[in-house]
């Protein structure tokens, strides 16, 4: 069986949920369960695919630091966005912002399943991760009104015992202690996108 193949099944069984999520939450856990009256619905997009070496990598997005309003500009995400009133449910919103924002449709994409939502505070989104396949490697087209570059990062790395990593981090005028993240190459993967990530590398290592 392959490894896309048991990801898949492993998908349609219980998910580890806020305890895999919460191992890389930054701040403030309890805001992370507290819906608001408003709250808006956005789908994203975990995207594995095989590299040259055909090892399976996880695609993210940097998204551009100049759009008005985005409490997340300049940061690490998956591809995504917020759910419009003619997406027929989540799923269809995340395919339909990959493929506005990198270029890859969606009858190339395999849905393999979702992840748990998230609610984000922040940004007052309750947030709906879905995990798809791309069979061979991206040739992406950027919205670069929308995304600054895109990272790929090797699924193995974040199965390593040293994956997580901890420092002090500033974000706007606020320091945070101690933030659980990611490195990914020169950039940092914290917050809501590091907590989906972890909930499915949580689910990664039951297969090892």
């Amino acid at each position: 069986m392959s490894l896309i193949t048991q990801i898949e099944e492993l998908l349609q069984k219980d998910l580890p949920g806020w305890p895999a999520q919460r191992l890389l939450s930054p701040i403030k856990t309890s805001e992370y369960q507290s819906q608001t009256d408003n709250t808006q619905q956005a789908g994203v997009n975990l995207i594995l695919y095989p590299n040259a070496q055909e090892q399976l990598e996880i695609l993210f997005i940097k998204r551009q630091n100049n759009i008005p309003g985005d409490k997340h500009g300049g940061q690490i995400g998956f591809p995504g966005g917020k759910r419009e009133i003619n997406d027929s449910n989540l799923i269809e919103t995340a395919f339909r912002e990959t493929e506005e924002e990198i270029g890859i449709p969606a009858d190339k994409l395999h849905l393999l399943g979702s992840l748990s939502p998230l609610f984000v505070y922040v940004s007052n989104f309750l947030v709906q991760p879905i995990v798809s396949y791309l069979d061979h490697t991206p040739n992406l087209t950027l919205q670069k009104s929308e995304v600054d570059l895109v990272i790929g990062q090797k699924l193995d790395y974040f199965i390593s015992d040293n994956a997580v990593k901890h420092q002090d981090f500033k974000v706007r005028d606020f320091m945070m202690k101690d933030m659980p993240h990611y490195k990914l190459q020169n950039h940092i993967l914290w917050g809501a996108t590091a907590m989906i990530t972890s909930e499915f590398v949580q689910i990664i290592k039951g297969l090892r």
